[in-house]
C-alpha cells in the first residue's frame, strides 16, 4: 500500500466523528460554509480540482493508476489490503496496467451501538471479531458521519496528481455501500464529484435498503449549485428513491454464493442502479476473493475499462461529446480559491516550514505548491518567503529516520513519513496529521500505527497553540528509539501476526540494550582538541556577553526580539537536574494552576464560582528523578523590568496622583508597587548528564526549550543531590563533588553539545550549500534569519580581530570543531540568557556555595542569580488559597502574614530583564489615560489573568489585585464604570514598530477598521506627538492612542 498523505491516520482537529475520527477538512477559519468550517461549498472547491484523468491517448502504461479501496465495517484499510495482497502485485506487474492501492483508514472509531438491531446495513457486517474503523454510525436510517467520510474521500481523491491519478473505486461490505453512495454522487453531479472516476466494483455489496436520510441534505446544501434544476426539484420531493438515476461508470458486482451476511439477491439488487452490470460469482463467503480465478477476472476487467477509456478520449479529440444525464448540464460557477490564512497565521507557518526545510533538510518534502519568486536564480531548497509564495493550505512531509545505524533495528523495515497539513488558524488549533508509508497491516500494525500516532499527538497538545511539528518529530523519533515498535506490536490484544516480527526485534534490544552514541562528527568537520573545544565554547559565552551588553535603546531590536515586530508571546523556561525544584518553584510562581501541554486563551470567569478554581493541584513534585515527565504549562506574573513602566519614575507618578488619577493594572501589583505581567512559565523534565546524546529525557527535554525567550536555571545550592537528582547527603552539609558550581557547567554544556551535534551531523550538507544553509539551521530553533545575522556578524569580527581570520563564513571547510562550539556558544548565550534560581537557600549548608557562585558571575552562560526558597513561597500560596477555600464557606478573617516572599518574582523578574520586551501602553484619552473600552474583554475574562486563589495570595502579601477585580463577587467585572489610568499593558518585541500595536489591539478585539494615525508619549503629563505607523515603538512613546476609520460597538457609544 502507498498511503496517500492525508487519508491514512488523522489526528487533528476537524470535524469529528466519534473518537478519534476527523475530517481532512479541519476546522477552517470563521465564516466557512458547510461543516467543519470548509472554504465555500464542497462544489465549489471541486469545480477548482476538476481536472481529466489519463489525458492522453497514448498507451494508459505511461500513467501509473490508483484504485481507491474502501474498507468494511469494523476493518482497517491496511487489514483489507493484507488479505488482498495477490490481487495487489498482479495489479502492478501486469503487463499493461501497473495499477496501485489506496486504502485510506475511515475517519471514525467504531462503536457497540452501531450494532443497533434495526440497522439494515450493519446486518451484513461481520462479528467474529471488534474492528477499529467504521465510515459511519447509523442511527435509524441516518448514516451519522457520512458527510466527514465523503470530504475526506474527495479531498483525498483530488489531492492526487501527476501521474499517480485515482480513477476506480473498490468498495467491500460497507465501504461497497459507501462507493455505491459516491457513483451517485458523481452522476448526480455531472462528473463535478470524484472526478475522472471511471469504474467501480462492488464485493459483497448490496441495494436492498434505502439511501440514507441525510444523503439527500448533504446533496442539497453542499453540491446543489453543480445538480441540474430539474434533479435538484426532484430532491425536494419525500418520495424520491435514487431509483431514476442510472450510473454509466463501469461497474463489476462481485458476490459470494456462501455469503451467509450479503446473500446474493442483496448483491444483485444493487445491480438496477447501473447500466451494463457485469458480474462475478465465486463459491466463497463474505470476503474478497483472490484466488486465481478471481484475480484473472479483476485483470480482465481493468484492462477492458482501460481500452473503454481510449475509446473515449479518441473520441473527444474529434469533437464527440456526451451527457451523463439528459437534463442540461448547470454550468459549474468559478470556484473560489481557498481562503488563506490572515497575515500572522500565515506567517508563523511560513516560518516554520522554512525552519523544518533548514533542520531536516534530507527528510523535508514540500507536497503543496509554491511559486519561486525569481525563476532565474531560484534555490529549490530555499523555503522562505524571499524565495517562493505559498499556495495555501501548506502541506508538507518529513521523512523518519534513526539518526545512528546501530538504531536501524528498532525502526520498521521500510520508509516512513510524518505528513502535515495546515488549517487557516495554524497554530492556533492543531495541524492535520498523518502517517506515510507503503507497509501492509503485517509490516506495520494497527496497533504500531496507533501507537506512534498517540505519541505524536501527545506532543501535539503540549505545545497547543504554538508550532509544533518539530516536537511532534523528535516524539516520533523517540517512540521508534525507546522500542515503541516492539511494545506496541506485543500489546496487540491477541493479535498474533506480528509474533516474528516482535520477536525478532525484541532479540535485537535484548543484545545492545543501549546502542553506543554517536559522537555526532563527519569527516568533512576537522578535530579539536578538548582543551581548544574548552576554550572556544567560553569564547562564544564573551561574545554573547558583549552583545547582550547593547544598550536597550529603541533602534535595537534584534538581540532582544525575534528579529521580527509583533505581540510577544512571552515564555521562561525552568531548566535544572532533576529534584532541583523546578517543579515547586513551577507550583509557587502560579499558585498552582498548572495548564500542562496548553497556553490556551480563554474565559477566566467561566468556571470562576467553582470552588474546583483553587484548589490544589499544580505540577507533580517528590524528591527524585523525572517527577515531571512531559512539561508543565501555565500562566505565572512577572513583575515588569525595572523602568519599563511611566509609572517607574517618582516624578511621574507624583503627576498622576496631582490629577486626581487612579494608576490601574490588569493583572495587579506586588508588595512593592510594581506591575504585573502575563508571561507563560514552561516546566520541563530534569536534565541529567548526557542528554543531548538521548538519556534520560534529554531529546524531548531540549526541545521543549525551543518555545522559551528566557530561562531560570533552578540550582540546587544545598549541594545535597548529585547531578540525577539523587539525594546523597543529610541537608546540613556535601561532599565538595557536589559543589552546585558543577551543575552550571554541565546543564549549560548539554545545551551547547545539542545544537552542535545537530549541526556536526549535516556538515556536509552545509559545507555544499554555504553560510545561508547554516543560517537556516539556526533559524530552525525559533529565531528569524536578521536575529541569527547578528550573532554571525559579533561572531565574524571576533574572528578577525582575535585570530586575523577575515571572512570565516566564506571558509567553513577550514573550521574545526572549535569554531563550531564557539559559534553555538554565542548563539545560545544570545538565544537563551540565564538567571540562577538558587534554591533551597534556607537550608543550613547553603550560604557557602551561594556566596561561591554570586562573586563568579557572569558563568557559564548565567548572568544573575537570586536566592530564594521554592519550597517555602509554595508552602505560602498553599496556606493561602486553602485559607480562601475556607474562609468562603466560614466567614473567617484570613490572618496577615508576618513576612512577604518575593524570591520566586525577584527570580523571574530579572530573567525577564535580560530580554526585555518593549512595553507600551494602549489608551483611549492622552490626558485621562483612560484604558480603551475595547480592552475590556480582555482585562475581565482573558485566560491570564489571575484567580481567585492566587489574588488572595497576591493581597495578603501586601500586593494589589487586578483593577477589575470585584473581591465581593469574586469576579472580573466593569460594572463599577471605573477608568484607572494605564491599565492595559502589550508585551512587544524589540524592533516592533506603531502597526505592530495597531495588529495587536485589532486581534484581541480592540479596534477594527484602518490605521488612521496616532499620537505617544514616553513619560505621564508630556504633550502627546503624533507617530508615524512605521515608527518603532519604545520608551519614547511607549503611550500610545491609535485612532482608525472604522468603529467598533464601544467607539459608536
Amino acid at each position: 500500500m502507498s498511503s496517500n498523505p492525508f487519508g491514512d491516520k488523522i489526528v487533528g482537529r476537524g470535524v469529528r466523528g466519534r473518537g478519534r475520527g476527523a475530517s481532512v477538512s479541519g476546522r477552517g477559519s470563521k465564516g466557512g460554509r458547510g461543516r467543519g468550517g470548509r472554504q465555500g461549498s464542497a462544489a465549489a472547491v471541486a469545480c477548482n480540482n476538476r481536472r481529466p484523468r489519463w489525458a492522453s491517448t497514448s498507451d494508459a502504461n505511461t500513467n501509473r493508476k490508483k484504485l481507491l479501496v474502501l474498507h468494511g465495517n469494523r476493518q482497517t484499510g491496511e487489514l483489507l489490503l493484507g488479505r488482498m495482497e495477490k490481487l495487489q502485485k498482479t495489479l502492478l506487474r501486469e503487463d499493461g496496467l501497473g495499477w496501485q492501492m489506496d486504502a485510506p483508514e475511515a475517519p471514525h472509531l467504531y462503536s457497540e451501538e452501531d450494532d443497533s438491531g434495526d440497522d439494515e446495513s450493519d446486518k451484513y457486517t461481520s462479528n467474529t471479531s471488534r474492528w477499529q474503523r467504521t465510515w459511519w454510525h447509523r442511527k435509524g436510517n441516518t448514516y451519522q458521519g457520512l458527510e466527514e467520510s465523503i470530504t475526506m474521500l474527495h479531498q483525498m481523491w483530488n489531492d492526487s496528481t501527476g501521474d499517480q491519478d485515482f480513477v476506480g473505486i473498490l468498495g467491500f461490505s460497507q465501504g461497497s455501500r459507501l462507493a455505491h453512495i459516491i457513483s451517485i454522487l458523481h452522476t448526480i453531479t455531472n462528473s463535478v464529484a470524484f472526478p475522472g472516476l471511471q469504474f467501480v466494483v462492488h464485493t459483497s455489496g448490496y441495494g436492498d435498503c434505502p439511501m440514507p436520510d441525510n444523503f439527500v441534505t448533504y446533496l442539497k446544501d453542499e453540491w446543489g449549485s453543480v445538480i441540474s434544476p430539474s434533479v435538484l426539484s426532484s430532491l425536494d420531493d419525500p418520495q424520491y428513491n435514487f431509483d431514476e438515476v442510472k450510473i454509466q461508470i463501469t461497474n463489476l458486482h462481485v458476490m459470494g454464493e456462501n455469503d451467509k451476511l450479503v446473500p446474493v439477491s442483496s448483491s444483485r439488487a444493487l445491480m438496477k442502479y447501473y447500466d451494463n452490470p457485469q458480474v462475478h460469482v465465486h463459491p466463497g463467503g463474505h470476503h474478497v476473493p483472490v484466488k486465481a480465478g478471481d484475480v484473472q477476472k479483476y485483470v480482465q476487467f481493468l484492462k477492458d475499462v482501460q481500452d473503454d477509456v481510449k475509446i473515449q478520449l479518441q473520441s473527444t479529440s474529434l469533437g464527440t461529446n456526451s451527457t451523463l444525464l439528459s437534463d442540461t448540464t448547470a454550468t459549474p460557477p468559478e470556484a473560489p480559491t481557498v481562503e488563506p490564512p490572515d497575515e500572522e497565521h500565515g506567517q508563523s507557518q511560513i516560518d516554520e516550514v522554512s525552519a523544518l526545510a533548514q533542520i531536516f533538510p534530507d527528510e523535508f518534502q514540500l507536497l503543496s505548491e509554491s511559486t519561486p519568486i525569481n525563476l532565474d536564480n531560484h534555490d529549490p531548497h530555499d523555503y522562505s518567503e524571499e524565495a517562493r509564495s505559498y499556495q495555501h493550505p501548506i502541506r508538507y512531509s518529513i521523512k523518519l529516520q534513526p539518526q545512528d545505524d546501530c538504531e536501524q533495528q528498532l525502526w520498521p523495515r521500510k520508509s516512513i513519513s510524518l505528513g502535515i497539513k495546515y488549517p487557516p488558524t495554524y497554530p492556533d488549533i492543531s495541524p492535520l496529521v498523518s502517517l506515510i508509508h507503503d507497509m501492509n497491516y503485517l509490516e506495520f500494525s494497527l496497533h504500531q500505527s496507533e501507537a506512534l500516532l498517540s505519541a505524536v499527538r501527545r506532543a501535539m497538545e503540549e505545545e497547543e497553540g504554538m508550532p509544533c511539528v518539530m516536537s511532534m518529530v523528535y516524539a516520533a523519533r523517540d517512540f521508534f528509539e525507546g522500542g515503541g515498535l516492539s511494545q506496541s506490536a506485543s500489546s496487540g490484544h491477541g493479535d498474533t501476526r506480528n509474533t516474528a516480527i516482535t520477536s525478532e526485534l525484541n532479540a535485537t534490544i535484548d543484545d545492545e540494550e543501549e546502542p553506543p552514541p554517536s559522537d555526532g562528527l563527519t569527516a568533512s568537520l576537522r578535530s579539536a582538541s578538548s582543551k581548544r573545544i574548552e576554550e572556544c565554547t567560553l569564547q562564544g559565552l564573551q561574545i554573547a556577553s558583549t552583545m547582550l551588553e547593547r544598550t536597550h535603546s529603541d533602534d535595537v531590536g534584534e538581540v532582544n526580539g525575534s528579529g521580527k515586530g509583533g505581540s510577544w508571546k512571552y515564555t521562561i523556561g525552568l531548566v535544572g537536574k532533576p529534584s532541583a525544584g523546578k517543579s515547586t518553584l513551577f507550583n509557587a510562581a502560579t499558585a498552582f494552576a498548572r495548564q500542562r501541554g496548553s497556553t490556551r486563551e480563554g474565559n477566566i470567569n467561566s468556571d470562576c464560582d467553582d470552588e474546583s478554581d483553587i484548589a490544589i493541584g499544580g505540577a507533580a513534585m517528590a524528591p527524585h528523578p523525572f517527577t515531571t515527565i512531559d512539561p508543565n504549562v501555565g500562566y505565572c506574573l512577572v513583575p515588569a523590568p525595572t523602568g519599563a513602566c511611566p509609572e517607574d519614575d517618582a516624578e511621574d507618578l507624583a503627576v498622576l496622583t496631582a490629577s486626581g488619577l487612579t494608576l490601574g493594572s490588569t493583572h495587579g501589583r506586588d508588595s512593592t508597587g510594581r506591575r504585573l505581567l502575563p508571561v507563560c512559565l514552561k516546566d520541563v523534565a530534569g536534565l541529567v548528564p548526557g542528554a543531548y546524546q538521548g538519556r534520560g529525557k534529554g531529546n524531548k527535554f531540549l526541545d521543549d526549550l525551543t518555545d522559551a525567550d528566557v530561562l531560570v536555571h533552578v540550582v540546587d545550592v544545598s549541594g545535597s543531590s548529585d547531578s540525577e537528582g539523587n539525594k546523597v547527603v543529610s541537608d546540613d552539609g556535601c561532599s565538595e563533588s557536589n559543589h552546585p558550581m558543577a551543575d552550571l557547567a554541565w546543564v549549560r554544556n548539554e545545551l551547547v553539545e545539542w545544537v552542535n551535534n545537530n549541526l556536526s551531523s549535516k556538515w556536509d550538507n552545509i559545507l555544499r550549500r554555504g553560510k545561508d544553509k547554516l543560517v537556516g539551521m539556526f533559524s530552525g530553533y525559533k529565531q528569524s534569519q536578521s536575529f541569527v545575522l547578528d550573532v554571525f556578524a559579533a561572531f565574524e569580527k571576533y574572528a578577525t580581530v582575535e585570530e586575523g581570520r577575515y571572512h570565516v563564513f566564506d571558509n567553513l571547510e577550514q573550521w574545526d570543531q572549535g569554531d563550531l562550539h564557539r559559534l553555538v556558544s554565542a548563539f545560545l548565550g544570545v538565544r537563551f540568557p540565564m538567571a540562577l534560581a538558587l534554591n533551597k537557600s534556607d537550608l543550613p549548608s547553603a550560604p557557602q556555595y551561594i556566596k561561591d557562585i554570586q562573586s563568579k558571575l557572569p558563568i557559564h552562560g548565567s548572568h544573575v542569580g537570586i536566592e530564594l526558597s521554592a519550597h517555602k513561597e509554595m508552602q505560602f500560596m498553599r496556606q493561602y488559597i486553602t485559607l480562601a477555600m475556607k474562609a468562603k464557606t466560614t466567614g473567617e478573617n484570613i490572618p496577615q502574614p508576618n513576612a512577604f516572599p518575593n524570591g520566586v518574582w525577584n527570580c523571574l523578574q530579572a530573567a525577564m530583564s535580560l530580554r526585555s520586551p518593549v512595553l507600551v501602553f494602549p489608551v483611549g484619552d492622552m490626558v485621562s489615560y483612560e484604558p480603551l473600552p475595547g480592552m475590556e474583554d480582555y482585562a475581565t475574562r482573558h485566560a491570564s489573568l489571575p484567580n481567585k486563589g492566587m489574588i488572595c495570595c497576591l493581597i495578603n502579601a501586601g500586593g494589589n489585585a487586578p483593577s477589575y477585580w470585584d473581591s465581593k463577587e469574586e469576579v472580573y467585572n466593569s460594572k463599577s464604570g471605573a477608568k484607572p489610568a494605564l491599565r492595559d499593558v502589550l508585551l512587544m518585541k524589540p524592533g516592533s514598530i506603531v502597526e505592530d500595536v495597531f495588529l495587536g489591539l485589532k486581534w484581541v478585539g480592540a479596534l477594527s477598521g484602518d490605521f488612521v494615525r496616532a499620537e505617544g508619549a514616553a513619560r505621564i503629563g508630556e504633550k502627546p506627538k503624533l507617530v508615524s505607523k512605521t515608527d518603532v515603538v519604545g520608551k519614547h512613546n511607549r503611550i500610545l492612542r491609535i485612532m482608525t476609520t472604522k468603529r467598533i460597538e464601544w467607539q459608536k457609544k
